[in-house]
């Protein structure tokens, strides 16, 4: 299965509750699945992080966030507040795709270790533009409606 990368939009109450009990996270996420709420951006997120990284983003969209709960094997989840919802919308919008990785070589993202191992596939960066795509939607959706974004790798 592999480590996957998930984010969750949630109202400011939402949020709230989930600072008081993290654990409730598992079942907004439940709830939320195949709705505008959610986004799964599956492996692509360290290839996602390694580019914006390499870029010099501000917002760290993928690993970044305030910790909600404590560390375990799964996460933890982390949470942006929608003020930073708002900057990583503006980050993600504003840097296309092939801006992010301009000047990347496949090779690069092998020698730096970048999970998963598909970098000797022609169309792996076509993988990882999907999910970019994907979040730029999502982040601009919970921008609009002042929502706080949840996100967590497992």
């Amino acid at each position: 299965m592999g480590m996957c990368g998930a984010y969750l939009r949630v109202t400011p109450d939402e949020l709230r509750e989930l600072i008081e009990e993290p654990d409730r996270y598992w079942g907004f996420a439940e709830k939320a699945v195949g709705t505008e709420r959610a986004v799964d951006v599956d492996k692509a997120w360290h290839a996602l992080w390694y580019l914006a990284e390499r870029a010099g983003s501000e917002v760290d969209f993928v690993l970044g966030g305030t910790l909600l709960g404590e560390a375990d094997s799964d996460g933890p989840p982390r949470y942006f507040t929608a003020d930073e919802v708002r900057k990583a919308a503006a980050e993600l919008s504003g840097t296309g795709f092939d801006q992010l990785s301009r000047g990347v070589e496949l090779s690069d993202l092998e020698a730096n270790g970048i999970y998963p191992s598909i970098w000797d596939e022609p169309e792996a960066l076509d993988y990882v533009r999907g999910y970019h795509d994907e979040l730029v939607t999502f982040f601009a959706g919970a921008a609009k409606a002042g929502e706080p974004v949840v996100t967590i790798i497992t």
